[in-house]
């Protein structure tokens, strides 16, 4: 009031200021109405984030869940408190087992009454410090078979005030969301929800929600289903290793069997003489023909009248070495293949 009196007298006594001055104070008048009216604003915005702060029971909410082929669903939760609680129950919309809590803070002391519903009390010693509370569990009633699909539907509401919330989900080994957008996957919170590929190749579904009033359902769903692999695209690096070297022992022995019928063949046809002096090249690589001589006590003559019908036959190669002759055995013809 002050200011309005200040410029209806200034108006009034116009003789005694010029009207740019009388416009002037006008002005700073409004301007310093402008601040403070933005100070006031500000402050009540702060009071109210300050308050959400506070009304927050809950300040951090974590939830992964991993889904096995089986159906089974393993959840890890992680809890932070606004406050260091004494007492804390929520209930699962299922069985629970495997049910484990911890905290850094001291004991966590739950009991766990397994009906059609899983109602979890636990005791707690938490400190303003230490505020946090890890639960894990196992539970098979998360998965529902629709016919050729796979629906995943898991209530975590706790009926309290919170802050932040990351949720996650992991599809089982080659499962796939069914469809390809959040519609038809049928995604509980589409417009806060991301999928992924994981490092093991697994699909994984992340939510992230802000300001959850503790009235508000937190049930996460998902639809999605298995792809049917060839056999041999499971198969391990091992059993690969184990296929090739049977593979590699039968065809060895397929070979070898022929190898030995036709040797023996060939040799079937052979006089005494010349199955004696093969039967050496056979063990050797190559060898001189006086060494020949030496190990069959033949003649001279005698051994190269039989190396060179030997070699007219295509079984034997002879190469000339200064006074001798050095000797191989053509295997391959040994073996058939002429």
């Amino acid at each position: 009031m002050l200011y309005w009196r200040t410029i209806i007298q200034t108006i009034l006594l116009g003789d005694r200021l010029k009207q740019s001055e009388t416009v002037s104070l006008y002005r700073r008048i409004v301007s310093q109405k402008a601040v403070t009216v933005s100070l006031i604003v500000s402050f009540l915005l702060s009071v109210l984030l300050i308050n959400s702060t506070v009304l927050a029971q809950i300040q951090y909410y974590e939830i992964n869940t991993e889904l096995s082929e089986s159906g089974v669903s393993t959840v890890r939760m992680v809890i932070t408190f606004a406050e260091p609680e004494t007492e804390f129950s929520f209930n699962i919309i299922g069985r629970v087992e495997n049910f484990t809590a911890e905290s850094i803070a001291g004991p966590v002391d739950c009991e766990v009454d397994v009906t059609g519903i899983s109602s979890i009390d636990c005791k707690l010693n938490l400190t303003k410090e230490k505020r946090e509370v890890k639960i894990c569990f196992l539970t098979p009633d998360f998965v529902r078979i629709l016919e050729d699909k796979i629906f995943f539907s898991g209530d975590f509401t706790l009926n309290k005030n919170i802050n932040s919330i990351s949720a996650s989900l992991k599809l089982p080994i080659n499962a796939f969301l069914v469809g390809e957008n959040v519609t038809a996957s049928m995604l509980s919170f589409p417009d806060s929800v991301s999928v992924f590929i994981a490092e093991d190749g697994r699909v994984l579904v992340n939510w992230r929600l802000v300001n959850i009033e503790k009235d508000q359902s937190l049930r996460f769903e998902a639809l999605y289903q298995h792809i049917q692999e060839p056999f041999w695209f499971g198969l391990r690096i091992r059993h690969f290793i184990f296929l090739g070297v049977a593979f590699a022992v039968v065809f060895g022995f397929i070979v070898f069997r022929y190898f030995r019928k036709s040797e023996k063949l060939v040799l079937s046809v052979l006089d005494e003489y010349e199955r004696q002096i093969v039967n050496i090249l056979l063990t050797e690589d190559r060898i001189k023909q006086k060494k020949i001589v030496d190990m069959t006590r033949l003649s001279k003559a005698k051994v190269s009248r039989v190396i060179k019908s030997l070699a007219e036959r295509g079984l034997v190669e002879v190469e000339r070495r200064g006074r001798t002759n050095l000797l191989k055995l053509k295997k391959k013809k040994l073996s058939g293949e002429f």
